[in-house]
This record gives structure tokens, sequence and C-alpha cells, in this order.
């Protein structure tokens, strides 16, 4: 499900979360595969419609080739994630395309903020989105990918939840308990 904000409003939420963050890396993360657990894109706001739907269509492929398990706002996920991009200059001319992902879990909390930017082109113009080309759209969501199933792979309640352990678990719980547990299992929260 993709969200935009227009107007003011999407100005006060780009400046909300970006407030939030405290520091902003460029450093490459290393690529990490977090497959088994469900993850829900709720939304991706802050930028123009068209950088939006390239950005949802690149952040599914870097899911696909990290195994992540991306399901629609309406099935059971695990986590649900929150986007918020930004395209601002940089000081030495350059155009730097800004993500923030906030990561909440099951019971709505948010578990992880985790955040980068990528370096565009010298922008031309009063519009930074303008620096910002198909190269920049496509690493910011590889990055935004790698963070986050970082954050998923060290998470201890996640690592309890990987397949391999399912599958010991539900072999290892009598019939009547693992019909229950599936049942449960089912019944996911929206944000």
């Amino acid at each position: 499900m993709i969200v935009r904000f227009s107007g003011p409003v999407l100005g006060a939420v780009a400046a909300l979360a970006l407030a939030g963050c405290q520091e902003t890396t460029t450093a490459a993360r290393p690529r990490v595969d977090a497959p088994g657990v469900p993850v829900s894109v709720q939304s991706i706001s802050g930028a123009p419609d068209s950088v939006t739907t390239r950005f949802a269509g690149l952040l599914g492929e870097a899911a696909a080739e990290r195994r992540m398990e991306i399901v629609p706002g309406d099935k059971p996920a695990r986590f649900r994630v929150r986007g918020y991009l930004t395209a601002q200059p940089t000081e030495d001319g350059q155009t730097a395309l800004a993500f923030v992902w906030d990561v909440y879990d099951e019971s709505k909390k948010r578990a992880q903020r985790v955040q980068g930017e990528s370096l565009g082109r010298r922008g031309g113009g009063s519009d930074p989105w303008s620096g910002i080309d198909q190269t920049v759209v496509a690493k910011a969501a590889a990055e935004s990918m790698d963070a986050i199933a970082g954050f998923l792979v060290t998470t201890p309640a996640v690592e309890a939840v990987l397949p391999a352990d399912k599958a010991k678990a539900a072999a290892a719980k009598p019939a009547g308990n693992a019909a229950k547990t599936a049942g449960t299992a089912t019944s996911g929260r929206r944000l």
C-alpha cells in the first residue's frame, strides 16, 4: 500500500520523520538475507508520485533478492514498516535522497528506526527531486532493505520464528496445540 501526502501535510510529515533522526550514514551496508519473517510495507511518503512508484517497485525487487517475505497490508505480518523519503541539496551541490523506515512490531510499538541516504547528481534548479535518478532510487531501495533485513535477523523474537524453528516446534507439539497455535498466528493486526 502506497500512501502519499501533499501540500503542507507533506512538509510536516517529512520534518517530523526526520526530526527523530540523530545520525544519517552513507556508508554501504552489507547485503543481508532475512527469509521467513513476514513484513508489510504500510506506506512510503514524502516523494513525488513518480519517485514513490519507482522506489516501491525497486524496494519489492530488493526484498525478493534478500528472500524477505513481503505481505499485503491486510495480511498477518511480524513487522510493519512505514517509510519516509526526502530529497535535499548537499553542501557540495549534489542531491541526497534520504530514507527513514520505522519498523513496528505486532503490538504497534516502534521496534526500530533505520535510515540512510544515497547521493545523486548535482541538482539543477530549486527542485531537489530533479537530481534524483533511477540509480539513486535503486541504491536507496537496496540500502533500505539491507537495513530492515539487518534488523530482522538480529531480533531475538524473529530468531524464534524462522522457518526451520517453526517446523521443529510444530513437530514437537501435540496436534491439538498445533491447531490452536496456527489459528492464533493468522490473527494479525493493522497499524
